[in-house]
């Protein structure tokens, strides 16, 4: 991958997030007590963008308009406070897209997405900023194919590297057709923490499926692996002390983002993700992301990169 010379650009949608933590999700027709809320943002691609302006690395974030409402309010907030620039735009009378969260003491995730009218909105933003991008990070999730095939295809023309993040959500044709073949590609994805042996033939047939450079699956705290054209390799988790999970796929994906641009090696690159990933989940969502020195002595008291992370891996 190029070590880019302007702005990383990210494309992605925007909302609000509100966080809920509760004991057990209840029963159907019972009600459960929220022990705690926060707030935060969503989707991935913003996140990324905020991660790379911790790391000292100059992003674009293009995403849907936002209302003047107090959900948009919410977001411009954290838009400024961990200085991601965007070209969404604020308008009046228009409701900002949002997002409920609730967890429970199982790590169980629930979502409850609001997003009216996200999926038109993405369809229609200027793209014009990818002719100039050497880097691309490209939001999939099945609900915006047909905007993230038009990102991708807009990334191809300027000729820059792509990650593209399915989320989670199976890859569909369009996007897959739209990525096939790229000579600069990256794919991410992930699979259920507690399906950890998904991850390595999930990873396979990405990469078989599009040519990619490297396709990277994450599993929460089982740790990620990633499958390249002649090789793959696999990284654990670092221990934390877990206060949430929200967004630490994204924060993997902007450490990931950050040694693609850098033209790092693989295996150096995915210990930047991981400790992004890990650091994430230990703060506070109002405190600052870690800086490349908080990283770096993450990283450094961490095991080295290898096949016996989790048993159900196989070697190579």
């Amino acid at each position: 991958m190029t070590d880019a010379r302007g702005p990383a650009v990210c494309v992605s949608y925007l909302a609000a997030a509100s966080l809920w933590q509760v004991e057990r999700f209840p029963a159907p027709g019972h009600g459960a007590q929220v022990l705690a809320t926060a707030r935060s943002i969503a989707a991935d691609g913003p996140m990324v963008a905020a991660v790379l302006a911790a790391l000292g690395q100059p992003g674009l974030l293009l995403a849907n308009d936002i209302g003047g409402d107090d959900a948009g309010s919410q977001v411009r907030e954290w838009l400024a406070r961990f200085r991601v620039t965007t070209t969404a735009s604020v308008r009046a009378g228009l409701p900002t897209p949002q997002i409920v969260v609730v967890g429970d003491d199982l790590d169980t995730r629930t979502m409850f997405p609001y997003l009216p009218g996200v999926a038109d909105g993405l369809a229609r933003i200027d793209l014009e900023p990818l002719a100039s991008a050497a880097f691309a990070y490209i939001d999939c999730y099945r609900f915006m194919t047909a905007p993230a095939a038009r990102a991708i295809a807009a990334a191809r023309a300027a000729g820059a590297s792509i990650l593209a993040n399915l989320g989670g959500d199976p890859a569909s044709p369009e996007v897959l057709d739209a990525l096939a073949g790229h000579p600069c590609l990256v794919i991410q994805t992930s699979v259920p923490e507690a399906s950890p042996d998904l991850a390595l033939a999930t990873a396979t047939d990405l990469q078989a499926r599009t040519g990619a450079n490297w396709a990277v699956v994450t599993a929460g705290a089982a740790g990620a692996v990633a499958v390249g054209r002649a090789e793959r390799l696999s990284v654990p988790a670092y221990r934390v002390r877990v206060r949430h999970t929200h967004c630490a796929g994204a924060a993997f994906s902007g450490g990931l983002a950050y040694g693609l641009l850098r033209n790092w090696p693989i295996s150096d690159t995915l210990r930047l993700a991981s400790a992004c990933g890990a650091l994430r989940c230990e703060r506070a969502h109002h405190e600052p992301l870690p800086a490349m020195a908080e990283l770096n002595q993450r990283i450094r008291a961490s095991v080295p990169i290898n096949w016996a992370s989790h048993p159900s891996w196989p070697g190579p």
